[in-house]
């Protein structure tokens, strides 16, 4: 690494030379100038990665020569040093995208601390990741399988996608590569553990997790009990790892309560959202309400009533005298239309809103050449979902909500997984079009890495005939068929595909955002 040089500007410079001597001896560069002008006359002449500025100088002031100084050097690093602790100048100084502020008199150890904080920090944040990362890694490699309920598994998630997100900004992708192996492994042993436990589980007679039926239960139902109104969005197959992304961009209106539930099979928004929005399992909506059902699967409007469905759900809660509105945003347009009436909706006791953006991202990505290079790996898509949410007709709404007093509750129905190994499946015509999961008749299938269901009702699921069958996708394998094998492998290796069991498919954050304006 090649020597720093710093330039440090002030009147009374030669005060300071025991502060240059210290840098010096700890390997810096220190070039000392007495004025403005000759700090400015120094960037045009020499390389500098570093300006201290003193704010009081004679003749041109600090203020004034870092504005100069900044037209031709915007991205240099500068650390101004004063006297004065006025409010105003320090936000003066911030404006003009000064990187420290350091009150006289300093220490040698604080300006040390300031270099280092600039050239040092991602080598220190690094290396201290990197000794972190093992001693996790190596917790993962021990674990006793046989031994983990739902909830370790939620808590291994959960620091896995944390994980993640720490070492995406390192420039050594070796330890990406390593946990992306270690997610393997946990992918089959949570394939294993879930079908182990999922009939036990929407049967409703055991331990278990929050699941899709689950959710009015658990993060609205209180909120209607006590006459408190609650902003209720799914934002359709965002990820845990997505939202802690995104999540630190509420932080200032909101206090975060991070939970979790578990989507239903298949982990696919015909199944998952209407379960939700219904509290019921398929098949109990297909026994409940069959012209619903019949609207929904047989005439292919999967999600055209989750609107009736809600409102029976709160009929059958004794939620008669409650108001609820009901919202879907598809597109940027539909979206700013709907901020610029949101006040119509503050009302509504329960205001829902699904937000089909994530969802339609990851599908548009395997259809776009663009895309596929614009989001290269998971680590771009939470940073695209990050961009979009940051500058958002959704942000803009919840900034209303916190206006409103109003908390808010998000989740999703399911998440998606980067798919890359094909599985030959033979089937009639009538088979459901899913790359994660199939229905249908006649379903024929070699793999080990898929779960058949021939009896769909022990899985709650419905039968569109006597010989319906359900195939659900494990691991990072999508359905392809055996007379048109190369085209769907080229269609969908490599692309976001959800339908299926893997930890990113089923375990689904569910948010509770506290209004900072009630504390």
């Amino acid at each position: 690494m090649s020597t720093k040089n710093i330039l440090w500007a002030d009147d009374e410079i030669d005060l300071l030379k025991s502060h240059i001597i210290f840098l010096q001896n700890k390997g810096y560069n220190v070039i000392a100038v007495n004025s403005g002008e000759d700090a400015i006359e120094k960037c045009k002449t020499s390389r500098i990665d570093l300006l201290f500025l003193d704010e009081m100088m004679t003749g041109l002031d600090g203020i004034s020569t870092l504005k100069i100084i900044k037209k031709d050097n915007p991205n240099l690093p500068v650390v101004m040093v004063t006297k004065n602790e006025e409010e105003w100048l320090m936000e003066e100084a911030i404006a003009e995208q000064i990187t420290n502020y350091l009150i006289k008199p300093v220490n040698p150890n604080q300006i040390l601390m300031a270099c280092k904080n600039i050239f040092e920090n991602k080598k220190i944040s690094d290396d201290r990741n990197i000794k972190d990362f093992l001693s996790y890694y190596n917790s993962l490699i021990d674990l006793d399988y046989n031994s983990l309920d739902y909830s370790n598994w939620t808590d291994i998630y959960n620091d896995l996608c944390e994980w993640f997100i720490r070492l995406e900004n390192m420039d050594n992708n070796d330890f990406i590569d390593m946990l992306n192996e270690q997610k393997i492994i946990l992918n089959s042993q949570f394939s294993n553990f879930f079908k182990s436990n999922y009939l036990s589980w929407i049967n409703r007679n055991s331990y278990k997790p929050t699941m899709s039926f689950d959710v009015f239960d658990h993060s609205i139902k209180s909120y209607v009990e006590d006459d408190k109104k609650i902003v209720f969005i799914i934002i359709d197959c965002l990820r845990a790892d997505q939202w802690k992304k995104i999540s630190p961009l509420v932080e200032d209106r909101f206090d975060v309560n991070q939970n979790y539930h578990y989507s239903i099979l298949p982990s696919a928004t015909p199944f998952a959202r209407n379960s939700i929005f219904s509290g019921l399992l398929p098949l109990e909506i297909k026994n409940e309400y069959p012209e619903i059902w019949k609207k929904m699967f047989i005439n292919h409007e999967f999600n055209k009533h989750e609107d009736v469905l809600f409102e029976k759900l709160l009929q059958k809660n004794s939620f008669l005298n409650k108001k609820s509105s009901y919202i879907k945003v598809s597109d940027f347009k539909s979206g700013k239309k709907i901020l610029n009436k949101i006040s119509d909706y503050k009302n509504s006791d329960i205001l829902n809103i699904v937000v089909n953006f994530v969802d339609i991202l990851g599908h548009s990505r395997s259809e776009s050449q663009i895309l596929e290079e614009l989001i290269p790996n998971e680590a771009a898509y939470r940073q695209s979902i990050y961009n979009w949410f940051n500058n958002s007709w959704l942000n803009d709404c919840l900034s209303e909500f916190y206006n409103w007093g109003r908390d808010v509750i998000i989740t999703s129905d399911h998440g998606n997984i980067l798919v890359n190994k094909p599985v030959a499946v033979k089937a009639d015509s009538t088979v459901s079009t899913g790359t994660r999961y199939k229905y249908g008749r006649n379903l024929n299938i070699k793999s080990k890495n898929v779960l058949k269901i021939s009896n769909p009702e022990s899985y709650m699921l419905p039968k569109f005939d006597v010989n319906t069958e359900y195939l659900i996708a494990e691991d990072r394998s999508f359905f392809v068929y055996h007379n048109q094998y190369h085209k769907y492998i080229n269609m969908y290796k490599n692309s976001f595909q959800h339908g299926g069991i893997s930890l990113d498919e089923v375990i689904v954050p569910l948010v509770k955002l506290k209004n900072k304006k009630n504390d």
